[in-house]
Formats: structure tokens, C-alpha cells, sequence
């Protein structure tokens, strides 16, 4: 009896920790047009839970299909007010890809959002440059690669401070390199000039200071008057694709383009 008793105790154990840690798994590819093979799905499901939780962000990828004919800005908001934040909801702060399958050839759009932390962070400006940046590859059906970019740029924007510009010069590795490469042959120069001894004369060296004197001295004006230019104010505002509100209240950044 005891045996039995100590088996059923065991069995609860598991089921207490165990079960819920399986249904409590997320789903992040929410492939509704059917573009990625399954092994690229299975792929980027396990890649999108790493940068999801390397990121404290749920980082997600959500196509429609031709059969649907809402607005892909539209299907992110309806999805993530069924998704979101309440009672029984998977996802917080989150940044969304949505592609939209329904244009054709050079009419398909892919749509950039961020929720919460991911508007912070992926804000409007953040999220036109990324839709920008994934057009090259969408365009040429490598949507398994796109997917990668997106998932790189994300992070990348989640370690860089939301009022600093991520594709800043300032930021790219390239730009370190060469900055190293100057400040060294800088350094390395200066001790070669200094290798054939040092300069120890100067300007009053052979100055006689007793017998030395300015004769004269004058000021002339060369102008008499002021020109004045005024300066043009830009009144143009940034490039971002503007901010949304869903349905269910939800504020959240946007950015948008055609592939």
C-alpha cells in the first residue's frame, strides 16, 4: 500500500511541475500563408525563444495569407489584443513582424510593431528603418533569411538606448577599427619623428631682448559693414511610419514598407 501510495505521490510531483511548464511554452512563427518549409519553422521558433529570452521581449513573426483581406496593420493589432496583455494572454512586450501576402510581387507589405517595452525600444523611427532593411530580401522570396535580419536588428536595437540611433557610425564595428587603426599609426608616428632627437630652440632663442623693439604699430579696418543671412528652419519631420492605437487599447510603434 505504501508503495502505491509513494508512486501517486510522485506522479503529482511531476504533474505539478512538469505539465505546466509544457502547456506554458510560447509559440512565436505564426505562419498563416505557409511560406517557410518545416524545418525553417521548427528553426525559427527555437531562434525566436532564444533572442525572445536573451531580450526579456517576446519577438514574434506573423503572416497572412491572400485569403485574408484585412490590413496587415490591422491583423497585428486584432492579434495582439487577442494575444496580449489580460487574462489568459501569452505575450507582453513584444515586437512583431507581419507579413501580408495579399498584394502580389511588388505590392506585399511587411509591417514592424513593438508593444510596451518593444515600442520603447523598436520605436516608430527603429521600426521603418528594420522594414526598410528587410525589403532587399523579401523581395527576392528569402523569407527564411529576412527572418534572421529581423531577428539580429531587434536585438541589436534592444542594447542600444532608445534616444541614440543604432545605425549611428559611431556604433559599427567598422567605424572602431578604423578609429584604432589612426589613433595606433598616430602613436607609432609620433615616436618615429621623435627617434632623431628633440628641437630645444625657439623663438627667443637668438632674441636680444635689450636691443629689440616695435617701431610702430597700426589698425586698419578692412570692413565697415555687416552682412546679415538668415537661416532656413527644417520644418520636415522623421521618416518613422507614426504610432498606432489597437482596439483594445493597446499603444504601440509602426513602421511599414512594399516588397
Amino acid at each position: 500500500m505504501r508503495k502505491y501510495i509513494l508512486l501517486a505521490s510522485i506522479f503529482v510531483l511531476i504533474s505539478f511541475f512538469v505539465v505546466p511548464a509544457v502547456f506554458a511554452e510560447k509559440q512565436y512563427i505564426y505562419d498563416n500563408a505557409d511560406i517557410f518549409t518545416e524545418n525553417e519553422r521548427t528553426d525559427l521558433e527555437q531562434r525566436a525563444a532564444e533572442y525572445s529570452e536573451e531580450n526579456e521581449i517576446d519577438i514574434l513573426i506573423l503572416t497572412k495569407d491572400e485569403s485574408d483581406s484585412a490590413d496587415i496593420d490591422d491583423y497585428i493589432d486584432d492579434f495582439y489584443d487577442e494575444q496580449g496583455p489580460g487574462y489568459d494572454k501569452e505575450h507582453g512586450d513584444t515586437v512583431m513582424m507581419g507579413l501580408d501576402f495579399s498584394g502580389g510581387p511588388g505590392d506585399n507589405d511587411v509591417a514592424i510593431g513593438g508593444f510596451y517595452k518593444g515600442e520603447e525600444y523598436v520605436d516608430s523611427d527603429r521600426a521603418q528603418q528594420l522594414a526598410d532593411d528587410l525589403v532587399p530580401d523579401l523581395a527576392n522570396g528569402d523569407f527564411y533569411d529576412a527572418s534572421l535580419l529581423y531577428f539580429e536588428k531587434v536585438e541589436q536595437y534592444m542594447g542600444v538606448n532608445p534616444m541614440i540611433n543604432p545605425d549611428s557610425i559611431f556604433l559599427q564595428t567598422w567605424f572602431h577599427l578604423l578609429a584604432a587603426v589612426i589613433i595606433g599609426g598616430a602613436i607609432v608616428g609620433s615616436m618615429i619623428f621623435n627617434m632623431g632627437g628633440r628641437v630645444t630652440t625657439n623663438a627667443s632663442t637668438y632674441l636680444d631682448a635689450d636691443n629689440s623693439r616695435v617701431k610702430s604699430k597700426s589698425d586698419r579696418y578692412l570692413r565697415k559693414s555687416v552682412t546679415k543671412t538668415k537661416i532656413q528652419k527644417n520644418s520636415g519631420g522623421g521618416r518613422g511610419g507614426g504610432g498606432r492605437m489597437t482596439g483594445g487599447g493597446h499603444s504601440r510603434s509602426s513602421g511599414r514598407a512594399k516588397f
